[in-house]
């Protein structure tokens, strides 16, 4: 439940200002006469999908540097690699976040699977090896000198 929380937090973060721009911006156009409003929707709308893309890349070096994003850190958990517990590192991350498109198929099979998995891992962990464990109170182990 942790997971899906977290999910549903950096979600809201990643997408929340993207759409209410987008939807600032209908509003505008739709309540300007003739083409008045064209120009502040399309620069609103510009600037939400810049805010998306901004939020997702910060989200993203943050998870591999840490092992957690925003939301993870405020509900308590860190994703680290299954092996030996060190956080993920840029590369990690991001093969996971393209992995897990794997697990919506089939009626999001791939996410659901973690609720029985005895590693409670999605299809995109178990591609790419990262489990998501309890955050410990203590500062996260690091990768290695020289390791993304």
């Amino acid at each position: 439940m942790q997971r899906a929380d977290a999910f549903l937090l950096d979600s809201l973060i990643n997408f929340g200002p993207m759409w209410l721009l987008i939807g600032i911006g209908y509003a505008i156009d739709e309540k300007s006469s003739g083409d008045r409003g064209e120009i502040p929707a399309a620069i609103l709308s510009w600037v939400g999908i810049i805010a998306m893309l901004v939020a997702i890349v910060v989200q993203l070096i943050r998870e591999g540097r840490t092992g957690q994003t925003v939301g993870k850190k405020a509900l308590g958990i860190r994703a680290v690699q299954g092996g030996d517990g060190l956080v993920p590192g840029v590369g990690l991350a991001l093969s996971r976040r393209l992995c897990q498109f794997l697990n919506w198929p089939v009626s999001g099979l791939g996410w659901w699977w973690a609720g029985w998995d005895t590693k409670k891992q999605t299809f995109a962990d178990k591609i790419t090896g990262v489990v998501v464990v309890t955050a410990e109170s203590g500062p996260s182990r690091q990768l290695a000198a020289g390791g993304l």
